[in-house]
């Protein structure tokens, strides 16, 4: 267990957001997690960190624990598949490019997305047509009102879109250690049709390899590099709406995208409502829009929290004064 005090946090999130933190943990096992309990380091206001990739700091508590702990092991396979264990503190990129290196499939169109193997199933993260709820088995979580380990089912996760039981009324309350995922080792399950991968792919080997290529390069392509401007990836979620409503979108504009979606309902891109918005490469002062995908915020250098939030709230209102559909904000404010 290592402790930094009175630390700046500008490198451990994605936003470069230049604020400070009283104390900073870093975590390595669950043995560590014991002995800061033990010195009273929960006592008090804390945030969990993972990789900084989802989150802005607006209030900083008393201590910020970086979850550190790495390790990816094979738990069991037979001949078509392979059960696989990473720990929360792995690299989500990582531990995708170690499957694809290995021939295990079901994680490769979630290539290049930031973050940590234990932020990704709270966020249930997705891309291209896939996400964490269609390979988890089951994950390991501490509680932090008893300190003890519970395994979740999938099941029992309550995945939904960019959503999981860890987001709800006991948010912040565990501390995700490990997951385990299911992946093919023949036969994989294809997921070409969305991002027009399948354009991408066919002139090419279909491959694991060549499909997390095509992923980030798509992804490089539309998204900024975080160490040249501060941002969080998608900032909005992209909201799902009612046949009728979408029939009402669709006849004031015949071209709008959508996707279906359960419950009889329709997904439609946030980045299309604001670009149609006239907010693609919008700037106010530090902040902005990015020229090539608006649904994301950027930090030109010098952007508070404030300025930030204040922003995002700006699109959200004049998205919904427009197209009559409320925006929702998937980046976790602090």
């Amino acid at each position: 267990m290592k402790i930094l005090n009175n630390i700046s946090l500008k490198s451990f999130h994605t936003f470069g957001v230049d604020v400070n933190a009283s104390s900073l943990i870093e975590i390595e096992s669950l043995s560590d997690i014991y002995t800061a309990k033990e010195k009273g380091c929960f006592n008090g206001s804390f945030y969990i960190l993972g990789g900084g990739s989802n989150v802005l700091f607006l209030t900083i508590p008393e201590v910020i624990f970086k979850i550190c702990f790495k390790g990816i092991s094979i738990i069991k396979e037979d001949d078509d598949y392979i059960w696989i264990t990473v720990n929360a503190g792995e690299n989500w990129d990582d531990f995708v490019r170690y499957c694809v290196e290995n021939n295990y499939g079901g994680v490769e169109n979630l290539s290049y997305i930031p973050g940590t193997a234990g932020a990704a199933p709270i966020q249930n993260i997705g891309a291209y047509g896939t996400e964490i709820k269609d390979t988890l088995q089951r994950l390991n979580a501490l509680s932090l009102t008893d300190f003890s380990v519970k395994e979740f089912s999938n099941k029992e996760c309550a995945f939904g879109y960019r959503d999981s039981f860890f987001k709800h009324k006991e948010n912040g309350q565990w501390i995700v250690l490990d997951s385990t995922y299911r992946l093919t080792k023949r036969n994989h399950n294809w997921v070409l049709n969305y991002g027009n991968i399948k354009s991408f792919i066919e002139n090419k080997t279909l491959s694991l390899e060549n499909i997390r290529n095509i992923v980030i390069q798509q992804r490089t392509a539309k998204l900024p590099d975080v160490s040249v401007l501060g941002n969080a990836g998608s900032f909005f979620k992209n909201p799902i709406i009612s046949t009728e409503k979408f029939e009402q979108l669709k006849q004031s504009y015949p071209e709008i995208p959508f996707f279906s979606a359960a419950n009889q309902k329709i997904k439609v891109p946030a980045a299309w409502l604001i670009e149609h918005a006239g907010l693609k490469g919008f700037k106010k002062g530090n902040v902005g829009t990015y020229v090539n995908q608006p649904l994301v915020i950027v930090n030109y250098g010098g952007a508070t929290t404030t300025e930030i939030i204040e922003f995002a709230k700006m699109i959200v209102r004049n998205v919904s004064e427009k197209f009559d559909v409320e925006l929702e904000m998937e980046v976790n404010i602090v």
